[in-house]
C-alpha cells in the first residue's frame, strides 16, 4: 500500500489537521510515518527504513519538512526527499506572500495546494514554475458524528450564546511597521489599508499592486515578488483590526462574547465585562466549546475566495456560523438558510440581527441542522482526504 510521511510536534493546529487527514488515509490502508519535529534525530534514523521509492509521498502543511530541518536537509545533498525522489504535497493555509523565502529552496517533485482561490491565482501569476494541485478549502471535524438533537436538546446543550475562538493582537502593534521609513511611505501604506477597509471584498495584492504601479510604474515578476513579501504586516493589521471591530460591536451592543485564545489581555472596549476570556486552548477544546455554543463567530483572515476551519467546525458540531463572506462561501452556503453572513461595513446591522435571533434562539435550530448536514456530507476532513488521495495517486 502507499506510504505517507506526515508531521507533528510543530504548530498545534497543523498537527490537528494532519491527524484528521491521517485517520482517513489509514482507513484506506495507507501507512503513515509521523515525523515528530521535537525528536528529529530519532525520526530521521527511522524515516529511511520507512521509505519505499515510487510509493511514498510527503503530505504536509505550511512547509513543515520543507524548511531546512536538520533531519531531512543537508546543505551539500539537499532534501532527503530529492535523494529518494519523493513527491511533496504542501497545503499552505496562509497567503503565499508569507513564504517567499521558501520558494527559493524547493525540492524537485514539489506540489502546492491553496486554501483560497486567490492564493492559487497569485502562485500562477508570480511563481509559474511551481507545480500546483489546485484549490482545497479547509474542513471541519465532527465530535459527535452528526448525532441528531431535538430543538429542546439543542437549546439545553448550548448555554453559551456567542463564542469566538482565535488569537488577538492589538492592531497598534503593527503601527511601527507602517511608520518606520518616512511620511511618504506612511501615507502610501495608509492609502492601501484605507482602501481595503472601505472595500473589504478586495484583496491585499490587487490593491497594493495598483498603488505600487501608480507610484513606481510596472514592475518585473521578480520585483513584484520582492514587493509583496514585505506586505505581511499589512495582512496582519487588517486581520486583527477587523477582529477588534467585530468583537467591539457585539460587546458594546450589550452582548456577552466568550473568547478562547491568546492576547485578550490587550483587548479593550467599553462594557469590558461583556468579554469573557478563557485563555488559549487546543483545537479539540475549541471544537468542544463550539458544541456548547448557539452562535460561533468567525472573522475571515482576509481570505476573499476561501473559507476558515472555524466555519466548518462550528457547523459540523451544531453551532450556527456567523461570518463575513467570501466568493467561495457565497457559492457554498445561503444566508439565514445554513449560515449567517454579516457585512464588515454594516456592523450595526449585524448586532441588531444577532440580538433578534438570540431573543428567539429556537429560530437558529433549523439553520444549524441544515448546516450540519451539509458539512457532514461535503466538508469534513474525510472528504478533503478523498480529494487528496486522488491527487497523490496521480503523481506517483
Amino acid at each position: 500500500m502507499p506510504k505517507l510521511i506526515m508531521f507533528c510536534g510543530g504548530v498545534e493546529t497543523l498537527t490537528f489537521f494532519s491527524r484528521q487527514l491521517a485517520a482517513y488515509f489509514e482507513e484506506q490502508g495507507w501507512n503513515i510515518f509521523w515525523y515528530d519535529l521535537r525528536q528529529e534525530e530519532l525520526c530521521a534514523r527511522r524515516l529511511r527504513r520507512f521509505i519505499k521509492p515510487r510509493n511514498t509521498c510527503v503530505l504536509t502543511f505550511n512547509f513543515l519538512g520543507l524548511s531546512g530541518e536538520s533531519g531531512v536537509y543537508d546543505e551539500r545533498r539537499g532534501y532527503l526527499w530529492e535523494q529518494y525522489k519523493i513527491p511533496c504535497v504542501n497545503i499552505v493555509v496562509d497567503h503565499p506572500l508569507y513564504y517567499s523565502e521558501r520558494y527559493d529552496q524547493l525540492p524537485d517533485w514539489y506540489y502546492q495546494i491553496s486554501i483560497d482561490r486567490d492564493h492559487e491565482k497569485y502562485l500562477k501569476e508570480y511563481y509559474p514554475e511551481i507545480s500546483t494541485l489546485g484549490f482545497l478549502p479547509l474542513a471541519g471535524t465532527s465530535l459527535d458524528c452528526g448525532k441528531e438533537e431535538t430543538v429542546e436538546e439543542w437549546l439545553a446543550n448550548r448555554p453559551v450564546e456567542l463564542l469566538f475562538v482565535g488569537n488577538y493582537n492589538d492592531p497598534a502593534e503593527y503601527e511601527p511597521y507602517i511608520t518606520r521609513i518616512n511620511e511618504e511611505y506612511t501615507a502610501f501604506y495608509r492609502g492601501i489599508l484605507n482602501e481595503l477597509l472601505c472595500h473589504p471584498q478586495r484583496t491585499l495584492i490587487e490593491v497594493a499592486k495598483r498603488h505600487c504601479i501608480r507610484e513606481m510604474g510596472q514592475l518585473s515578476r521578480k520585483e513584484w515578488r520582492l514587493c509583496f513579501q514585505h506586505l505581511n504586516f499589512m495582512d496582519l493589521y487588517l486581520r486583527f483590526y477587523e477582529r477588534q471591530q467585530v468583537l467591539k460591536s457585539l460587546i458594546e451592543s450589550g452582548r456577552t462574547v466568550h473568547v478562547y485564545g491568546h492576547g485578550y489581555e490587550n483587548f479593550s472596549c467599553s462594557h469590558q465585562e461583556g468579554l469573557i476570556c478563557h485563555g488559549p486552548v487546543d483545537s479539540l477544546e475549541c471544537i468542544k466549546q463550539m458544541q456548547r455554543s448557539r452562535i460561533s463567530l468567525n472573522v475571515m483572515p482576509w481570505f476573499r475566495d476561501g473559507a476558515h476551519d472555524r466555519i466548518f467546525n462550528a457547523m459540523a458540531n451544531g453551532s450556527v456560523s456567523l461570518t463575513d463572506s467570501s466568493r467561495y462561501l457565497e457559492e457554498t452556503f445561503r444566508d439565514e438558510e445554513d449560515i449567517l453572513f454579516y457585512d464588515l461595513l454594516s456592523l450595526e446591522d449585524m448586532t441588531k440581527r444577532v440580538e433578534r435571533l438570540l431573543k428567539h434562539p429556537e429560530t437558529l435550530y433549523p439553520l444549524s441542522q441544515k448546516a450540519r448536514c451539509k458539512v457532514l456530507n461535503c466538508h469534513l476532513w474525510r472528504q478533503r482526504g478523498e480529494w487528496l488521495k486522488e491527487k497523490i495517486e496521480s503523481i506517483f
